[in-house]
């Protein structure tokens, strides 16, 4: 696959910190979606920054997909009610 140039990268997501943006990183990249990070903000505050996930635009709408579909609640497996140890 080629590298898709970084004038072609499109933001998909805003994170509100790091750590959510890390989470959306990993599902899109063990999606085979290439994606990078951008933080808003000023370098010395970049823990408590919004980050903004970049993906190239010709993956945009795939991207958007694995989001859509992890935001989505699991179905229920036959016997399970919803509750821890029961």
């Amino acid at each position: 696959m080629p590298k898709p140039s970084r004038d072609r990268w499109v933001v998909l997501y805003t994170a509100s910190e790091p750590f959510e943006g890390n989470i959306v990183l990993e599902l899109l990249r063990s999606a085979g979606i290439p994606a990078m990070p951008s933080v808003l903000g000023h370098i010395y505050v970049q823990l408590t920054s919004p980050v903004e996930i970049l993906v190239p635009q010709e993956y945009l709408e795939q991207a958007q997909r694995v989001l859509a579909e992890a935001k989505e609640p699991p179905e229920p497996k036959e016997g399970d009610n919803g509750h821890y140890g029961e």
